[in-house]
């Protein structure tokens, strides 16, 4: 941070498992301070207000109003992200909300034109495209270390528990949707980054038996881009292992992603072979958990949107990429309620500023040894 810079505040709302992650990098970062949290639970707020030493807030909209607040970081419910992202803007604040950045398409679209015609930084939390091998992965492939790239296919999701299940997640009011609202954004977003973006998807969700069948326990997503190129997706709250894998193919390498733990396998073009286990960053991983009480992609993920506040180039998922990934998640639902492919409007279809392909961004990842 430059010196003549003071660190911005930060105004976390909503500090349950994520939020409390979030409020934790925010007291950690040199660029930032935490100026305080509001929840609806009075006792989780309070919790970790006392945790971290700062305010507590009954009111989120009180708290807009304070000058020395910069930064909101939306962490709560799906459904409340709209209302308090578009207040928070039209208060003059800077953004980074949890994915989904709305759950209509619609919303996250007005959300990022209103950013950008207020001169504001919005990011969209997708915090994944920081885990040390999906960034690899991403910097091998822009840079033609697998040559062009044909296919992607991600699985992502967990085995949820009994308590995960009666938790909002499950709750339609509260979350929107199932696996593939809350898992699946991430999945959406890095097919983006390795294909570029997407024209039409087919897909497939189903609920849990006995659950709410409007509440996806799996969901099932396969999308066509540009030169035929395809990227599969499965999002499940049923996965046996994994949290996340990723499998790239390209027509001269091929890759593969896990993040339970972390690992990077693959052969590159010329028939070189990779496989990077990182017990070291496994290691500084803990010690983020130790030290910080959070995972050190959220630590990155907010340093990047607070240089990016600063007027610095960000690497992170803006308002625009939260909306693309909107329409993803949204095409698969409606895919699977018609059985037909969806078509994906194109950028000229909502005026959107040209989207990153994924070989624009080749030096956005730099590859670590």
């Amino acid at each position: 941070m430059d010196a003549l810079n003071k660190p911005l505040g930060v105004l976390v709302v909503g500090v349950g498992f994520l939020g409390a992650q979030r409020a934790a990098a925010a007291k950690a970062l040199r660029r930032t301070r935490l100026v305080g949290v509001h929840d609806v639970d009075r006792i989780a707020r309070s919790a970790v207000a006392a945790r971290f030493g700062t305010v507590e807030f009954e009111s989120w909209e009180t708290a807009l109003e304070r000058p020395d607040v910069d930064i909101v970081v939306v962490a709560t419910p799906h459904s409340d992200h709209a209302e308090i992202v578009s207040r928070s803007l039209h208060a003059g604040k800077h953004v980074l909300c949890e994915k989904p950045l709305a759950l209509d398409p619609g919303d996250a679209f007005a959300l990022a034109k209103l950013a950008d015609d207020s001169r504001l930084q919005l990011a969209t939390g997708l915090n994944h495209r920081f885990y040390p091998p999906v960034s690899d992965a991403l910097a091998l492939a822009n840079s033609w270390s697998l040559g062009r790239v044909e296919s992607v296919r991600v699985e992502i999701g967990h085995a949820a528990t009994s308590d995960f299940l009666q938790s909002w997640h499950t709750d339609m009011a509260l979350s929107g949707g199932g696996t593939l609202v809350d898992n699946g954004p991430h999945a959406c977003d890095l097919i983006r980054m390795f294909i570029g973006e997407v024209v039409s998807a087919k897909g497939y969700v189903q609920s849990a038996p006995g659950g709410d069948p409007r509440c996806d326990f799996e969901a099932f997503g396969l999308f066509r881009g540009h030169e035929h190129v395809t990227a599969e997706l499965h999002s499940g709250w049923n996965l046996r292992r994994g949290y996340m894998t990723i499998d790239i193919r390209g027509d001269d390498g091929h890759l593969r992603v896990e993040t339970a733990p972390w690992r990077l396998s693959g052969a590159l073009r010329g028939g070189r072979r990779i496989d990077r286990s990182y017990v070291a960053r496994r290691g500084l991983e803990r010690l983020n958990w130790i030290r910080y009480g959070c995972e050190g992609s959220l630590l990155v993920e907010l340093d990047d949107f607070a240089a990016g506040c600063l007027g610095r180039p960000r690497q992170g998922a803006n308002g625009w990429d939260g909306f693309r990934v909107a329409e993803m998640v949204q095409a698969v639902y409606d895919a699977d309620a018609s059985g037909e492919e969806v078509l994906i409007k194109a950028d000229m279809d909502f005026a959107v500023p040209p989207s990153t392909h994924r070989r624009e961004a080749a030096g956005r990842f730099a590859v670590r040894s």
